[in-house]
C-alpha cells in the first residue's frame, strides 16, 4: 500500500481516498470545479524521479518537492483566479531543498512535524527552507529549518495563506533570524505552530515589517530571545489578533518582549501566556485583553499594554 493511503488510525491525516474518493493517477473533484490535481513526493520511493514522472501517482512520485511546486504553478492561469487548489502530498523524509512556493495549492506533510524521523523535513544546507511570495499557500504538517543566518521562512507578500501546525526552527546555534519573516500580509493565518530550536531560540518568531491587517497567530508556541510577535515596524495592522499563545526563552533564555506592537497598536492581543522582560509592548492598551503574562519574574494578569 502507498504511504498516502493511511487511515487515520495510523498518520495524522485521513486517507486521500477517504476525503475525496478518487485514484491515484486521477484529477478528483472538489468545490467550485474537477481540475484540482494531486502532486505525491517520496525521496526514499525506489520510482520516484524528476525527469519523467508527472508525480499525479502515488506509486511513481516526484523526488523533490521543488518539482511538485513546479509542476502545480505552470497550469495556473493568471488572468482568471484559480476557483481550486491542488494539493502537493509529501511523504516523510528529510529534504535539503531551498523551496519557492506554490500559488493557490496546499503541501501536506504526512507524518507527524514533530516525529523526527517520520517528518517531512525541509533542512537546506544554507539559506531559508522556503522563500518568495505567498499567494493562496496552505501549509499543514512540515518541519522547517534553518541553519544558517536567514528566516526559516521568507516570505516577503504573504497573502492568504495558512501556516498549520508546522515547526520552524532553529537548527544550529542561535543563528536563524526569524522564523515567519514577512513585508506584507493580509488574511493569512498562523495557527498551531511550534518555533522550536536546537541549542538556542529564534531571535525573533514573527515579524512583519509592513502592512501585517486582517491576519491571526493563534494557539502558536513561540521561543525567541528577542521578540516573540515583532510589528514594531509593522503599518497597517487593523483586524489582526494574536490570541492564545505562549511565548517564552524556551527555558534558556529569558525573552526581551513577547508582543511588540509598540508603533500602531492596531493588534489586538487576547489571552496570551507571555514571560518576558516586557510581556506586551503596545501603542494602545485598550486592544490587550486577559493576558497571563510574567514581566521579568512578576506573574500577573495583564489587562494593558506596557
Amino acid at each position: 500500500m502507498s504511504l498516502y493511503g493511511l487511515g487515520v488510525d495510523q498518520g495524522i491525516l485521513p486517507s486521500r481516498e477517504g476525503i475525496w474518493g478518487f485514484d491515484g493517477t486521477a484529477r478528483y473533484g472538489k468545490s467550485g470545479g474537477d481540475t484540482a490535481i494531486n502532486y505525491y513526493v517520496d525521496k526514499n520511493h525506489p520510482s520516484a524521479f524528476d525527469g519523467t514522472n508527472d508525480g499525479m501517482d502515488p506509486e511513481a512520485p516526484f523526488l523533490t518537492i521543488q518539482a511538485a511546486i513546479d509542476a502545480s504553478n505552470a497550469l495556473i492561469d493568471w488572468g482568471d483566479t484559480p476557483s481550486e487548489f491542488n494539493t502537493i502530498w509529501i511523504a516523510p523524509g528529510q529534504y535539503a531543498e531551498n523551496l519557492t512556493p506554490p500559488y493557490y495549492c496546499r503541501m501536506i506533510g504526512t507524518g507527524l512535524a514533530a516525529g523526527g524521523d517520520v517528518c517531512v523535513h525541509v533542512v537546506p544546507a544554507a539559506g531559508s527552507a522556503l522563500a518568495g511570495t505567498g499567494l493562496g499557500l496552505h501549509l499543514y504538517n512540515i518541519r522547517f529549518d534553518a541553519l544558517t543566518a536567514v528566516p526559516v521562512l521568507d516570505f516577503g507578500v504573504m497573502n492568504s495563506c495558512i501556516v498549520d501546525s508546522c515547526m520552524i526552527v532553529d537548527g544550529n546555534p542561535g543563528l536563524a533570524t526569524v522564523g515567519i519573516d514577512t513585508t506584507d500580509a493580509g488574511g493569512s493565518k498562523i495557527v498551531n505552530c511550534n518555533f522550536a530550536y536546537a541549542t538556542n531560540p529564534l531571535t525573533i518568531g514573527i515579524r512583519s515589517t509592513g502592512d501585517f491587517f486582517d491576519c491571526l497567530i493563534q494557539n502558536c508556541l513561540i521561543k525567541a530571545v528577542t521578540t516573540g510577535i515583532d510589528l514594531s515596524g509593522a503599518g497597517l495592522c487593523g483586524g489582526s489578533v494574536a490570541a492564545h499563545n505562549m511565548i517564552w526563552g524556551g527555558g534558556t533564555v529569558l525573552l526581551g518582549t513577547g508582543i511588540d506592537d509598540s508603533a500602531v497598536g492596531d493588534l489586538l492581543c487576547a489571552n496570551n501566556w507571555i514571560t518576558a522582560t516586557d510581556a506586551i509592548s503596545h501603542a494602545d492598551a485598550a486592544m490587550t485583553i486577559d493576558n497571563h503574562v510574567m514581566n521579568a519574574g512578576a506573574g500577573a494578569i495583564e489587562t494593558v499594554g506596557t
